[in-house]
């Protein structure tokens, strides 16, 4: 089956009983490390949310993932990508650490507008449409690379059009799609679902296919 954003996929299941309710990507993220990725796990906010259709289907209530268990009431039990990211903030490379990340990682150099990569699992990004291709269960990271050259009026214009996805093609927007992905650059901020990590010199990324199991 050809899987797409926003499109259906999955697996129609009963809900599980002790169906466990996280909160955004972050939690998601958090739940794949803490190695209890047993129990069943919904998600109500977030990227991830937003690219399955949770938080944006008008059939789909949020609030409604907190009820307790009905004998009859189905779900839709999905899995989906991670990115594992190794990171250093030494410029020799020898000391390194890692992270998970559910839905996206931006490199920043000081403020939102010094914006100059987005590496992501969900393709959306601050809640907006970034990469249109992108879908959580794909096996590929997309990637887009912001040009040194683009003027703060086309990166307000781009980032406007970014909310229904009409941005791209665009001379000084670059896209690709890998299951690895590797950066160097002067010492930046990166931000990975919500979190700033700063003056990182290096990351490598790749996809962790089918690293978690979703319901909703």
């Amino acid at each position: 089956m050809t899987i797409r954003k926003f499109g259906a996929y999955g697996t129609s299941t009963s809900r599980p009983s002790n169906l466990v309710v996280l909160q955004s990507d972050l939690d998601i993220a958090q739940r794949f490390t803490s190695l209890d990725r047993t129990t069943p796990c919904t998600v109500r906010n977030g990227s991830i949310a937003q690219a399955l259709g949770i938080t944006q289907s008008p059939g789909i209530n949020p609030d409604a993932l907190n009820r307790g268990s009905q004998i009859d009431e189905q779900m839709t039990r999905v899995e989906i990508d991670l990115m594992q990211i190794e990171y250093s903030t030494d410029t020799t490379g020898y000391s390194k650490s890692s992270l998970i990340v559910a839905g996206t990682l931006a490199v920043q150099h000081r403020t939102a507008f010094s914006i100059s990569l987005i590496l992501s699992n969900s393709g959306i990004f601050r809640e907006r449409d970034v990469l249109p291709r992108a879908h959580p269960n794909d096996g590929y990271l997309d990637v887009l690379e912001i040009g040194p050259k683009i003027t703060l009026r086309q990166r307000s214009l781009a980032w406007r059009r970014s909310r229904t996805g009409s941005h791209l093609p665009h001379p000084h927007l670059q896209v690709s799609r890998s299951s690895e992905y590797q950066w160097s650059g002067r010492p930046s901020k990166i931000v990975a679902d919500g979190v700033t990590y700063r003056g990182v010199v290096w990351f490598q990324c790749k996809v962790l296919a089918d690293a978690m199991t979703l319901y909703f």
